[in-house]
């Protein structure tokens, strides 16, 4: 099974629906892409291949959960009902952070000079 189909059935996407073929396309090119630099390698580790499809469902549910789910509630008045959400976070250049960076520290290669 190629990586899209599996991030698919992890999402449960049916597998005729191509509505987010490419966005998941691009966040596995990305993903794959930053780990690589991150650990200093050419060629991907067979042993990343989970966190790397994972992290491409966590991702798929994050961004396609309605916003009012993600954005946390900063007040609620009752007299004429008013609901403030604060601002969603939203991820910064890097795809890849905290637990993940810990994961690929043991896949790192390191150069001495």
């Amino acid at each position: 099974m190629d990586r899209l189909a599996t991030v698919k059935m992890l999402a449960d996407i049916p597998e005729e629906d191509t509505t987010y073929d490419a966005k998941l396309n691009y966040w596995i090119s990305a993903t794959e892409q930053e780990m690589l630099a991150y650990t200093n390698r050419t060629e991907f580790p067979p042993g990343l291949e989970s966190a790397l499809i994972d992290h491409v469902v966590m991702l798929y549910k994050k961004n396609t959960a309605p916003d009012a789910q993600n954005a946390p509630v900063k007040s609620i008045t009752e007299g004429n009902t008013t609901i403030t959400y604060g601002e969603q976070k939203l991820p910064g250049y890097s795809l890849i952070t905290g637990d993940m960076t810990r994961l690929l520290n043991r896949f790192r290669v390191v150069c001495f000079r």
